[in-house]
């Protein structure tokens, strides 16, 4: 038996007790919410392993095979245990609202400042989340001792009035006035250790977008602000849906030597060949021509690929392919919609989707799927893993076998991954924002070959830390350069630097890591990367031992 299950098997059931109290006097306290939520959960894995006469609708060990299927319903088994975690939450509420206060102007303010130019001096002026928590309709523990996490899923449903105000400078411009959402939200519990406080950290998704519907005050002032204008209240409802959607997750660390790396879905270390093929019986949505001017989305991995669109066509070829990083965080699938091009609005033509562990464990599928409510209409795709290494010598084959003939107009197929870690920097210059008493902003873009992207913003207070993930896929990194700056919240840069991916294959085991030098304003001005080459290698791609 593991360690794992031997420290799960004998916890006594005096220690599951102490430690909810624990958990909830912290609460009481005021410390953070999520020592609200240890004790939460330690108490439901109490109820959920305690012997009983009656067994459990819910096991805390599920087969791997039932960890994809969504929160079963409740039975009278699981009434009292469910009305129990109910009075947790609603009691917990306040204090979690506090942390929600806090999150929005510590986290989201910094990012919205950072991303939009004429928003700079943007902020929340009132913060209030009511007094109705959300309910809890459902739940289901899981444990993986070998990844050791434990998952908690929670179905959440909230209908509540509110109170957020936003707006420039010193004038509200808008506001929301009620939410509602309804959705499963995971709590895992990774990586599990055997003391106080029995995880080194505590990570919170939504495994699928929720349902989110707002009531807004003043929405037409905030989309006439220059740069806002194109966006429209469905797009903002959108992003603001997918903020905490898998692959998307937010972690709370508990252990004080907590080390992301020690996540098991921390990076993105799966590499799946997308091949979009062909569709057939299409529904025909032009009245008059009986046909569609069909094109497929391609989602996953908290990226988007569009195929062509062939015109007046049932039956259509792309032959295209993306190609898609994943991380092992569980419930991640691969979306793909099939869509009418239209002037005004694109009509849906079906949709189908695949889960990622369902591929990994496949290696190689290809199939013809049926599109979801429609008619009519079959999706033929072909998905495959990639090896990835670090070894240079296997570029070079890898680059002849992407050259290999293929069908026209099909993409160039990528040869590398670029992980980039950007951790911290020191010594840089600080600009104050004039006529605005907000903290200065710092955020780093990142860019390779076309692709650009950006971290998060920090306070800049000269050692702003970042401590985020950033990973690019490259055709042929030989004479390709990263570039990389720092940015404050004007777009004003604050230091760069550019590293040539031929310097980074010549280290060994393709690595960077450590304080690189920025040119900047100021002398002394340094950031901490982590920079590391892997090769992505199709199946059929052999290795002599």
């Amino acid at each position: 038996m593991s360690d794992q299950n031997i420290f799960l098997n004998h916890f006594s059931y005096t220690k599951w007790i102490i430690t909810l109290l624990l958990g909830f006097s912290a609460g009481v306290l005021d410390v953070s919410f999520f020592y609200i939520i240890m004790g939460i959960v330690m108490w439901i894995l109490y109820r959920c392993w305690k012997p009983s006469t009656e067994p459990s609708a819910i096991k805390c060990q599920d087969k791997a095979k039932e960890q994809a299927k969504v929160p079963h319903k409740v039975t009278d088994r699981e009434f009292e245990r469910l009305r129990y975690l109910q009075v947790l939450v609603n009691n917990s509420w306040p204090y979690i609202t506090k942390y929600l206060e806090k999150f929005l102007r510590w986290r989201i303010q910094p990012l919205i400042r950072s991303r939009f130019k004429y928003l700079t001096n943007f902020h929340f002026f009132d913060i209030d989340f009511g007094n109705k928590a959300p309910q809890v309709t459902h739940m289901r523990v899981q444990s993986d001792p070998e990844k050791k996490q434990i998952l908690l899923d929670l179905k959440i449903s909230l209908n509540a009035a509110v109170m957020v105000n936003v707006g420039i400078s010193k004038t509200i411009m808008a506001g929301v006035k009620s939410v509602k959402l309804e959705g499963t939200l995971r709590i895992i519990l990774a990586p599990l250790i055997p003391d106080v406080p029995f995880t080194e950290a505590v990570n919170i998704y939504f495994p699928r977008r929720p349902v989110l519907h707002l009531q807004w005050t003043g929405l037409t002032n905030l989309l006439n602000i220059p740069g806002l204008h194109t966006m429209t209240e469905r797009m903002i409802v959108d992003q603001i849906a997918n903020f905490m959607v898998a692959p998307k997750f937010f972690t709370q660390p508990l252990a004080a030597n907590f080390d992301m790396k020690n996540l098991p879905f921390a990076d993105p270390w799966n590499a799946l060949r997308i091949h979009v093929l062909e569709a057939r019986n299409l529904v025909a949505n032009d009245f008059f021509s009986k046909k569609s001017d069909p094109f497929v989305v391609v989602r996953g991995g908290g990226t988007v690929g569009k195929t062509r669109v062939i015109s007046k066509n049932l039956n259509p070829q792309w032959n295209q392919t993306f190609e898609i990083l994943f991380s092992d965080l569980p419930g991640q699938e691969i979306e793909f919609e099939v869509l009418d091009k239209n002037v005004q609005r694109d009509d849906s033509l079906g949709s189908c989707k695949i889960a990622v562990p369902h591929v990994l464990k496949k290696k190689f599928i290809d199939k013809w799927i049926r599109l979801d409510n429609v008619k009519s209409g079959e999706l033929h795709i072909k998905v495959e893993t990639l090896k990835l290494f670090s070894d240079r010598d296997k570029l070079e084959k890898v680059l002849n076998l992407n050259k290999r003939p293929r069908p026209p107009k099909s993409e160039e197929l990528s040869s590398v991954a670029l992980y980039t870690v950007i951790q911290k920097a020191r010594g840089l210059p600080v600009i104050r924002p004039k006529k605005c008493k907000l903290n200065p902003l710092a955020t780093v873009e990142v860019s390779v070959t076309d692709t650009v992207k950006r971290t998060g913003a920090q306070i800049n207070s000269g050692e702003p830390e970042w401590k985020e993930r950033l990973q690019f896929l490259i055709k042929d990194p030989r004479g390709e350069r990263m570039q990389l700056n720092v940015l404050n919240q004007r777009n004003k840069v604050l230091g760069h630097i550019s590293v040539s991916l031929s310097t980074l294959m010549a280290a060994k085991d393709m690595t960077m890591e450590g304080w690189f030098p920025l040119e900047s304003p100021v002398n002394n001005s340094e950031i901490w990367l982590k920079l590391q080459l892997m090769i992505l290698a199709p199946r059929i791609f052999h290795v002599k031992r």
